[in-house]
């Protein structure tokens, strides 16, 4: 861990506060990795930021998206996860992440710790949302990883894919794809495959059910959303009526 640094060491090194902090998490100007339910941060990152010498083109791994009840999103997909036991999150239409990875993987951990493994992520998902507009619920990334997942819809347009994944075929020796390979310059090659070994093994039976499973979470998003937009336009029934000639 003494390549990691926690938030408070964060915080003195850059000589920040605690929520400085997070929206440079959030905004991409920094990485991190939560470890339980602690935010670790790459030691040479944040070095990095000191010496100027920090890679500057790194894709920002979450993004704010204030039309969205993000709080409540991030609880019923953290429920669902507890539940199932399997990975899941919110992508947006360009495939970066809204909400933070429920019950992630050793592997999804050790690839999003640098840029280049986040912007291989993004670009998957990215790809993702392009698939599910042609009607498609079942994914694989470049690491050969598998995804179910489905459109959260707001006035029958979509506003977000919600994922469960990566996961690995039973039975089906697998390793990290070309794709991954190329991190090696970041990773060890050695630690990338024992961290896709971890990977959670799905049987064909069990991934028939994801469908059907994310199809109900999705619905509890879009029964909020709707909610909202009903609350909302009761606010503006009783503005309108109080409002004074």
């Amino acid at each position: 861990m003494d390549d990691f640094l926690t938030t408070r060491q964060v915080q003195d090194i850059l000589k920040v506060d605690r929520i400085t902090v997070y929206r440079m998490l959030n905004d991409g100007r920094l990485s991190g990795t939560k470890i339980g339910q602690q935010w670790r941060f790459p030691r040479t990152e944040i070095e990095g930021l000191l010496n100027g010498t920090r890679y500057s083109e790194s894709v920002p791994f979450m993004t704010e998206d204030n039309s969205l009840p993000i709080h409540c999103f991030q609880t019923i997909q953290d429920l669902f996860s507890s539940v199932s036991e399997y990975p899941a999150i919110l992508v947006n239409l360009r495939g970066i992440p809204i909400t933070e990875m429920s019950r992630p993987s050793a592997y999804f951990h050790l690839i999003t710790k640098n840029p280049e493994g986040r912007k291989t992520f993004v670009d998957s998902c990215e790809r993702f949302v392009e698939q599910a507009k042609t009607g498609k619920s079942r994914f694989t990334c470049s690491a050969g990883l598998h995804y179910a997942g489905k459109f959260i819809l707001s006035g029958g347009e979509p506003v977000a894919l919600f994922l469960v994944g990566g996961f690995r075929h039973k039975g089906i020796h697998s390793q990290p794809t070309a794709t991954d390979n190329e991190l090696v310059g970041f990773i060890k090659s050695e630690e990338i495959q024992a961290a896709y070994d971890t990977v959670t093994q799905l049987s064909y039976e069990q991934e028939e059910k994801l469908d059907s499973w994310a199809a109900a979470t999705v619905q509890a998003f879009e029964s909020i959303l709707k909610e909202r937009s009903a609350f909302a336009l009761r606010l503006k029934k009783i503005a309108d009526l109080t409002q004074i000639p």
